[in-house]
């Protein structure tokens, strides 16, 4: 029998403001920000670089703050708040009800122009019981490290899918 999701601690902005307890992950693609954009809107794609087996966009386009989403790692389930919203640039959301043993999440992914594509900024900051914080952190990071260049991989190998031409 699968667990209720939980209701989590409202953070946000707030809660990345001490960089001490933030853990970050970066990648340069050889793509503009718009195409690692459209990417990170496919539900679909996500199921693709990260151990994420489905994701829902709960709110209907255009996605802004206030944006919600809900995604299956698993018999997991995360229902996500999106807090910060800029087209091409940015996306952070709390995890607002979990089934997974934690207090409070957030994770932010930030996509910068550069001189030969762009480079995503991932920033994540967990709060959970006993030594659980430190374990789901460590798993996250090591997850998008492993992950990323599989995402652009996908990216490269699925060019129409992402208006990359």
């Amino acid at each position: 029998m699968a667990k209720d999701p939980k209701k989590l601690e409202q953070v946000g902005e707030d809660f990345l403001a001490d960089r001490s307890k933030v853990k970050t992950v970066s990648h340069e693609f050889p793509f503009p920000p718009e195409v690692v954009w459209a990417a990170l809107l496919d539900g679909e794609t996500w199921t693709k670089w990260l151990p994420i087996t489905r994701v829902e966009w709960t709110s209907p386009q255009p996605f802004r703050v206030g944006t919600t989403r809900t995604v299956w790692i698993g018999k997991q389930v995360v229902d996500e708040y999106f807090f910060a919203w800029e087209d091409n640039k940015r996306m952070a959301f709390r995890f607002d009800r979990t089934t997974l043993p934690v207090k409070a999440a957030v994770e932010d992914y930030q996509v910068h122009e550069t001189e030969n594509g762009c480079r995503l900024d991932w920033y994540f900051r967990v709060k959970a019981p006993f030594l659980l914080g430190p374990l789901i952190s460590g798993q996250m990071t090591s997850g998008l490290k492993k992950g990323l260049p599989q995402l652009e991989a996908y990216i490269r190998d699925n060019p129409a899918k992402f208006g990359v031409g």
